[in-house]
């Protein structure tokens, strides 16, 4: 071999070798977790907003969906925020129907894509979990502390306003975009 074709046979190498990391690279954003960030502190007791990104690698996963679950509580099927529409989840939110635990808190998003006329079985599943921590916040109660009940009065008191549940938060209504 000469110079000229070892330099060539060089760089065609370099050039493969790079292709196929960014490739490799490319399979973890499939699916994405933005908000809230890994491991954030939580008020225990309240629900919280997930939101995130996903990017089918190609053409044949056209036909995708991405779901949330929160410690294993049943799937939620996420809201669609990409440019594209109502089945668009390039972009995506979830707000949580079980509240947030004290301690370690599992969140699980999946992405699901299904070949164009056949939803019975996918062709591309992806699954990412992220951990957040549940924290005691004075006056919100957790899931394991039911907010107390007031008594009923014998006569109502005019001049006091109405009691009821405490309160419960929504971590937050809108994530950052």
């Amino acid at each position: 071999m000469n110079a000229k074709t070892t330099v060539g046979t060089a760089a065609v190498l370099v050039l493969v070798f790079l292709g196929l990391g960014a490739i490799g690279s490319g399979s973890a954003s499939l699916l994405s977790i933005k908000y809230p960030d890994k491991n954030p502190a939580v008020p225990a007791g309240s629900l919280i907003a997930v939101s995130g990104t996903s990017a089918p690698s190609n053409a044949t996963h056209t036909n995708c969906n991405v779901a949330v679950q929160l410690n294993q509580h049943g799937y939620i099927r996420a809201s669609p925020q990409g440019p594209k529409g109502v089945s668009d989840y390039t972009k995506w939110t979830a707000i949580s129907t079980s509240r947030i635990q004290q301690g370690l808190n599992q969140i699980e998003a999946q992405l699901l894509c299904y070949t164009p006329g056949i939803a019975s079985t996918p062709n591309l599943t992806k699954h990412l979990v992220h951990n957040v921590t549940g924290v005691q916040v004075v006056g919100l109660p957790t899931n394991a502390q039911s907010p107390s009940t007031p008594a009923i009065p014998a006569a109502p008191t005019p001049k006091k306003a109405p009691t009821g549940q405490g309160p419960h938060s929504i971590i937050p209504l809108m994530p950052p975009q």
